[in-house]
């Protein structure tokens, strides 16, 4: 019987240390992931592009128009500066999940009501999918020179 139960207890022990084991290195490769799309991000991009999921209202629309080309986005750290003709933005934002060239990302106004999107690398271009009303949509950035 004492037998059976050091076997009991081994057996449970290495399940215990070989399970910790199997999830540090997933743990660890999630945080590597999202730390080097957050690297990748830094620096300025250009807006290139703005497709709304439903049409925006005529005063949005227009004032996007003026920022296609011309507004220009800073990742620095966790924080973003957007500026483009008569508009300057400054928010935070977090990387999450993320794997190759794919990641998903929150925009946090001054409220720290977060804005989400799912966005990708393509070469010298960040493509994004905004999950999150009012800016549903797909836009396209190029990494400025």
């Amino acid at each position: 019987m004492r037998k059976r139960l050091i076997v009991l207890a081994s057996l449970t022990l290495v399940s215990l240390v070989s399970c910790s084991r199997e999830q540090g290195p997933v743990r660890d490769a999630r945080a590597e992931a999202a730390a080097s799309a957050a690297q990748r991000l830094q620096g300025r991009w250009v807006l290139m592009s703005f497709q709304p999921d439903t049409p925006l209202e005529p005063v949005l629309q227009l004032l996007l128009n003026e920022q296609i080309n011309r507004l220009v986005v800073d990742f620095n750290g966790q924080t973003i500066v957007a500026q483009g003709p008569g508009l300057t933005i400054n928010r935070t934002y977090k990387v999450g999940d993320a794997y190759l060239d794919h990641f998903k990302a929150t925009v946090y106004d001054s409220y720290g009501v977060g804005v989400d999107a799912v966005c990708d690398f393509s070469g010298n271009m960040l493509l994004v999918n905004g999950v999150t009303a009012p800016w549903r949509g797909r836009a396209s950035f190029r990494r400025a020179l």
